[in-house]
């Protein structure tokens, strides 16, 4: 019983920093609601806060590796084969 393959731990952390996240902008949306209401409860702006920052921090400390789809490889060749054709046009 070890750790699963391909584990990192600061992938919990991405996945915990989305959880927090949503909670967040959940109470923030509390928030609005009851100012809305003209009862405001300002714990809730608070709590909305204090998460969203925790959340941005431990989102903040895993970079999710992107790799290339190539899906538009054609149309970067075509920007790199034009390029140097405006010189010769002077003439």
């Amino acid at each position: 019983m070890g750790e699963p393959q391909n584990y990192d731990p600061k992938e919990l952390l991405y996945r915990i920093g989305t959880f927090f996240l949503l909670i967040g902008i959940g109470s923030l949306v509390i928030f609005l609601l009851s100012e809305s209401a003209k009862d405001p409860q300002f714990n809730y702006f608070c709590a909305s806060m204090l998460l969203l920052t925790i959340a941005f921090i431990f989102r903040a400390q895993y970079k999710k590796t992107i790799t290339p789809s190539g899906r538009f490889s054609g149309f970067f060749n075509l920007f790199k084969r034009g390029g140097g054709d405006e010189e010769e046009d002077d003439e």
